[in-house]
């Protein structure tokens, strides 16, 4: 089992990557924690919340994997989290650092502007 100490230093790995670079370590590892059962199913994803000064609630999105083989292998743009999208399958609001990805959700290609 790991210590808080192994933990620590997985998590100062984790905060030095780029926003791109993160996001790509995350598709690996949380969809691993998807489970179905009784007609219910529950993924674990990643998602902005963004909060406007003066304006109550947030604004949630998930964020979307970036689709690596439209980047031949690649990652998309190096920008921060500033695409935004919608999936139309799942009718899910999305963000990404790349104009073309995946929903965490169903799956689906989706674009983003």
């Amino acid at each position: 089992m790991p210590t808080d100490e192994d933990r620590d230093h997985l998590a100062d790995q984790l905060a030095a990557l780029p926003v791109r670079e993160l996001v790509d370590v995350l598709r690996r590892v949380l969809p691993r924690y998807t489970e179905s059962s009784y007609g219910i199913r529950t993924v674990l994803v990643l998602a902005a919340a963004t909060q406007y000064e003066n304006e109550p609630g947030l604004d949630l999105e998930l964020v979307a994997w970036p689709d690596r083989d439209y980047y031949n292998g690649g990652l998309g743009p190096d920008q921060g989290l500033w695409e935004d999208g919608h999936c139309a399958r799942c009718d899910t609001d999305v963000t990404s650092n790349a104009k073309r990805g995946y929903c965490p959700i169903c799956g689906s290609r989706c674009t983003l502007t």
